[in-house]
């Protein structure tokens, strides 16, 4: 099946009907009328943006979320045609190319604005969505909320801007104890009631993210924003998914070596490891360059046919060594399944992060570009996308 497509060993398996299934859970429980937003930012959590933005879409989310204008513009030469919010900040340099690629806009600061309106009034291409930040609590981007109604007024007086929303972001919901929540979403009540007091229309009000959605009707507004869920990973140990939810994403790749160790052999740099007595070895063509963590070395394993293969010595740039299990029989060319859903011996997303001291988020959001990624549609390959082409293999 999908041994067939000519690419480098090691490779990236998103399963789109996973990212297709993820978002229409959050489609069917939120309020009637409030929409969904996938978050892909980051090259979709390292899943590949256009593919799994095609993919939400089409299975009911009406908004994409993207951390900056270069990942946007991404979308746009694409053909992606749905609402995109770039959800931090901007640097005045890039107002053109982001009025040009028609992105809604947050704004957090004044700093932007001129810049803003002089790319409007340039293009012709009217109007340029901007949604108001408000810092409830997160301390990083954002107006204060005693600040918000003030930055709604300079947003409507000028003609270069409408104003399409306003939005806070959670610091802590993905916590047991949902009391800050409840605090920031208060606080966020105020400032939009001090908006609609005057009279001004604040358009769309977001503030939910995967844990707040997952956890509560009460956050959902007008729209919620789904980041880390959409990829069928929970937001943290106290918030977990609902049940059917799945990751989307295995790493797998195959062994360029089989080898054995003799008593006092050391494997790698620094010879981290070394073999007690004569044990089979394999090299797999993974290292911290493909984003595999060199935190790693001497902890984690991989899948090799459904059994633990330790990993032996330091990860390297570009290659690791695993230990081959007594009991599995394994030649060149062999499958090993290096990040997985909890089968095929092979850890997972959270199990890697737990061994790198880290969260799932940078495990996934750590794959790196030369990866190859290949996308899957009940069970078969509809696209492949390496550093230098994009292959479609079928209906993507």
């Amino acid at each position: 099946m999908i041994d067939n497509i000519a690419t480098r060993a090691t490779r990236a398996v998103i399963d789109l009907d996973a990212i297709a299934g993820n978002i229409r859970a959050f489609v069917d429980a939120v309020t009637p009328g409030t929409r969904v937003m996938a978050i892909v930012k980051a090259n979709a959590y390292g899943h590949g943006a256009v593919a799994v933005s095609r993919a939400a879409l089409d299975a009911g989310a009406s908004w994409l979320g993207v951390a900056t204008v270069d990942e946007g513009i991404v979308l746009r030469r694409a053909g992606i045609l749905a609402p995109i919010l770039v959800i931090g900040p901007i640097d005045p340099s890039e107002a053109p190319a982001a009025v040009g690629a028609r992105l809604a806009l947050a704004i957090g600061d004044s700093e932007p604005l001129v810049a803003l309106e002089r790319a409007a009034e340039s293009t012709g291409a009217g109007p340029v969505e901007v949604h108001i930040k408000i810092d409830t609590g997160m301390r990083r981007f954002g107006v204060m909320p005693s600040d918000a109604l003030a930055m709604a007024k300079r947003i409507i007086r000028s003609g270069a801007f409408r104003l399409g929303g306003v939005f806070t972001h959670f610091a802590r919901s993905d916590e047991t104890d949902e009391t800050p929540t409840r605090i920031q979403a208060q606080q966020f009540d105020e400032a939009v009631a001090s908006i609609t007091a005057a009279s001004i229309h604040p358009g769309i009000v977001h503030a939910a993210n995967s844990a707040a959605a997952l956890r509560s009707r009460r956050y959902d507004y007008d729209l919620v924003r789904i980041g880390i869920a959409l990829y069928g990973l929970p937001p943290s140990d106290e918030i977990g998914l609902w049940p059917g939810m799945r990751p989307a994403l295995s790493i797998r790749s195959r062994i360029r070596r089989v080898f054995t160790l003799q008593p006092g052999d050391g494997v790698g740099y620094g010879a981290t490891y070394r073999a007690s007595q004569a044990e089979r070895v394999a090299l797999v063509p993974i290292g911290y360059a493909d984003g595999y963590s060199r935190k790693h070395s001497n902890r984690s394993w991989m899948g090799l046919a459904g059994h633990r293969a330790p990993v032996a010595g330091r990860v390297c740039m570009d290659q690791t060594v695993v230990r081959v299990p007594d009991e599995v029989e394994v030649e060149p060319g062999s499958e090993i399944v290096v990040l997985g859903d909890g089968r095929e011996g092979a850890p997972t997303a959270e199990d890697l992060a737990r061994l790198a001291e880290t969260n799932p988020y940078e495990v996934v959001t750590a794959l790196a570009a030369r990866v190859p990624r290949w996308y899957v549609r009940n069970g078969n390959v509809v696209a492949v996308e390496t550093l230098t082409e994009r292959v479609i293999c079928g209906k993507n």
